[in-house]
């Protein structure tokens, strides 16, 4: 693996006017095939009281309940540790930031087939609780993502503009999503796209019969410092992985920060979320 990349000045000029980035053959193919080994890993890994990661459920087309995504895994997991925290990866986000980044959380969505999809949304709203500052987030694909299984969609240059969100359930008001014009970002497996806390996203459920999963990592400016584990043990106050739950407590406020727009909302209601 190598240990830069370096962005055109063209790259890095499109990822200002537009919110985000694409970012082709970034990994070989044999280091694709070791992401796609490594997610099964986080999947397969125990859910029991005393883990540190955080897996989500989801309830599905079918009305079965799935694994959603699992989260604060890279601590654990040395392969994803060193690729989320390496080089490669922080060169580039260094450069779009034009400052040094952090990781300050990771998750993998798994969407498999027949789960659900995500409501426009913009990630600030999950994250400002924690301090006020702009995130950059990459989406990096395990399995291709296209538009037939829940791929990605955004609106260019939305995060420049005054996107309205609903207070009620934290996702992007309905008049201004059916105005705006949504960009679908296809992937294939290995490539990665960059994008900020206030670019207005989307994505479908999976309608296809192949699963697609995706790792999501978010950055903060380090000189805000390190922020990953004040992130999760708020998270895990107030919005607890699945199986760490306690029977007949609610979680409003939790899935108002953390759950909005998401298929996780799905366990409480029993049936899987139109969005």
């Amino acid at each position: 693996m190598s240990t830069s990349t370096d962005l055109s000045q063209e790259s890095i000029s499109s990822f200002a006017d537009n919110g985000y980035l694409v970012l082709h053959n970034l990994l070989t193919p044999s280091e694709t095939k070791n992401l796609q080994k490594w997610a099964q890993e986080v999947h397969d890994l125990p859910r029991t009281p005393e883990v540190p990661w955080m897996p989500y459920e989801e309830v599905n087309s079918t009305g079965a309940r799935v694994l959603c995504r699992t989260e604060n895994f890279a601590p654990h997991h040395a392969g994803f540790n060193n690729l989320l925290r390496g080089p490669r990866i922080l060169s580039i986000l260094n450069h779009l930031a034009g400052e040094p980044m952090l990781l300050f959380k990771e998750k993998i969505n798994y969407k498999f087939s027949g789960s659900g999809g995500f409501a426009p949304h913009l990630d600030s709203t999950a994250y400002t609780h924690i301090r006020k500052i702009k995130h950059l987030t990459i989406l990096l694909a395990v399995d291709a993502a296209t538009m037939e299984n829940g791929g990605l969609e955004v609106v260019s240059g939305s995060h420049e503009m005054d996107v309205p969100i609903n207070g009620k359930d934290n996702c992007i008001e309905p008049e201004w999503v059916a105005g705006a014009t949504w960009t679908p970002c296809e992937l294939q497996a290995g490539e990665m796209l960059v994008f900020g806390s206030y670019l207005a996203h989307r994505s479908g459920a999976n309608k296809s019969s192949r699963d697609r999963r995706a790792v999501y990592a978010t950055y903060n400016c380090k000189a805000e410092g390190d922020l990953h584990e004040e992130y999760y043990r708020d998270r895990a106050k107030e919005w607890p992985a699945t199986h760490m739950r306690k029977e007949g407590k609610e979680y409003a406020t939790g899935a108002l920060r953390y759950g909005f727009g998401s298929p996780m909302l799905s366990v409480a209601s029993g049936k899987q979320l139109e969005v």
